[in-house]
């Protein structure tokens, strides 16, 4: 494959195409923001550097966009350098709350932005934040446990040895393009193009009233070993997918919830592709999942399978009805719900908490460093709920994020209730009233 050494002008993969256009439609974004804490004795400069090196070694992290046309260019990458160990704790919280939600400027700005915060005498805040176009929550992960390991490597006097890449983005890029000009990329183009257009005229008879807001809550809730076996089991006495029984399961609950019509989007992770699972970018794709409201289970759950399948065999022609979409950028959040899934083979330790942004324990790194990650407040695309589910080992883990325009508090958690018990509710089993 070509990657990005043989490549001058790699195209955007349809992904960056979409959040490019969306940018240029909306003055909201799709921000994804950590902080991680570093407490003890860090050598500063090692850090940047380190930082730094393993940053500029993938092209797509030094991308710039400009133009109709979107066409790229590549800067390199800095970290800023803070000793903010004069502020107080209230002024700390309101820079991070600022850098979380403060926009990124796709032709003018580092689309990932790095800051290392001194905090105290041994402690600091390593901040990132980046557009979604250019990466995901794992590729930050994944970057962020290469950038450490290049530390630890520099503490002890060892040259650090980038990991060898058999593919990267631009190559991924590239296969995209390929596939989209093959019969069978037409023929996947076509069915979702001549399907999306059937939910267009029904798009286009929506009231529609903008909503701006991308204030976010979140409601965290877990399955435990002996729960996410009985999940599993249910699914497989369906004989339907994992992925299609949670999504199935978010629907039934929301069309019991909700009074109004609504769109459901899939996210389905390329990760899956044990080629696409080192690489970093922006590696999902978005498939429009039908409501039905007068559906039994049983059915919907058929259907949903069925759906899901496919997408998975065309998900690379697949567009969205959602915020991402082509045709869904102008609906507003009431009518938008998302529901995205990631399965891994094994536990990774901390790897959930640094997808997530959730608050996790400490980490020691070696005998005087240690790290924890904090939250941070995410600019997201308003959609009414984004459900983000993420399998390892056998551990269910699942992230309600709300827009607060269309929900409060208790109503979500009521969702969040509804959602668990019918996932875990069996065929001989009767479903508690609402």
């Amino acid at each position: 494959m070509a990657g990005w050494s043989l490549s001058t002008q790699v195209p955007l993969s349809i992904t960056e195409q979409r959040i490019y256009d969306l940018h240029h439609r909306k003055d909201l974004v799709d921000l994804i923001t950590r902080a991680m804490v570093v407490k003890g004795d860090l050598d500063v400069e090692l850090f940047k550097k380190s930082i730094s090196e393993v940053v500029n070694t993938y092209p797509i992290f030094r991308c710039r966009y400009s133009g109709e046309s979107a066409v790229r260019s590549f800067v390199d990458i800095e970290l800023d350098y803070l000793d903010i160990r004069h502020l107080s704790e209230a002024h700390v919280a309101s820079f991070l709350r600022q850098f979380g939600s403060s926009p990124i400027n796709l032709e003018r700005d580092q689309l990932l932005g790095l800051s290392l915060l001194r905090t105290g005498e041994d402690e600091y805040i390593f901040l990132t934040k980046c557009h979604h176009i250019i990466t995901d929550g794992i590729s930050l992960s994944l970057l962020w446990s290469e950038a450490l390991s290049h530390y630890l490597s520099g503490e002890v006097g060892k040259d650090y040895q980038p990991r060898v890449e058999t593919t990267d983005f631009a190559d991924y890029v590239n296969f995209e393009q390929a596939y989209l000009q093959s019969a069978r990329g037409q023929k996947a183009r076509d069915y979702w193009q001549d399907r999306l257009q059937i939910q267009e005229e029904k798009i286009k008879q929506l009231p529609q009233s903008e909503e701006t807001s991308v204030l976010c809550s979140e409601a965290v809730c877990s399955l435990g070993e002996g729960e996410i076996e009985r999940v599993m089991a249910l699914a497989s006495s369906e004989n339907v997918s994992l992925f299609a029984y949670l999504a199935a399961a978010f629907q039934q609950v929301l069309c019991e919830f909700l009074p109004h019509t609504f769109w459901m989007s899939g996210n389905l992770s390329l990760r899956l592709k044990k080629e696409h699972r080192e690489v970093f970018g922006p590696m999902c794709r978005y498939v429009n999942l039908m409501v039905c409201r007068d559906e039994p289970w049983h059915e919907k759950l058929a259907r949903l399978s069925t759906e899901i399948k496919y997408a998975m065999r065309t998900v690379y022609a697949a567009e969205s009805i959602g915020p991402h979409g082509r045709i869904g950028h102008h609906l507003d959040a009431s009518h938008c719900y998302l529901v995205t899934f990631l399965q891994t083979e094994e536990h990774r330790e901390g790897f959930f908490a640094v997808y997530t942004g959730e608050t996790s324990d400490w980490a020691r790194l070696n005998d005087h460093l240690k790290i924890r990650i904090a939250p941070l407040a995410t600019r997201l695309t308003p959609y009414g709920i984004y459900l983000s589910i993420t399998v390892f080992g056998k551990q269910l883990r699942s992230s309600f994020i709300y827009n607060e325009n269309c929900f409060e508090e208790k109503q979500v958690e009521a969702i969040v209730s509804r959602w668990c018990d019918r996932l875990l509710c069996g065929p001989e089993d009767v479903l508690p009233q609402l």
